[in-house]
């Protein structure tokens, strides 16, 4: 089961799915940027959507939507 729905996950992109992340917690980049130690500014700057998400930000990602299933 987790396959199957991990796979149709992959089809969706790592942006939207950090957005949806961070609305389904009610996070803003400022919350994000107090619990990981940097500011609003670099968390905006590390998941502009012309760049790769971080790995530790991909595994939150697959980690909430694993949690919220």
């Amino acid at each position: 089961m987790f396959t199957f729905t991990f796979n149709i996950k992959l089809y969706m992109n790592w942006h939207k799915r950090y957005k949806a992340m961070k609305s389904g917690l009610g996070l803003t980049n400022s919350d994000i940027a107090d619990i990981i130690g940097n500011t609003p500014d670099s968390v905006k700057s590390t998941t502009q959507p012309n760049k790769d998400l971080p790995r530790w930000l991909k595994l939150a990602i697959v980690v909430y939507e694993r949690l919220t299933k």
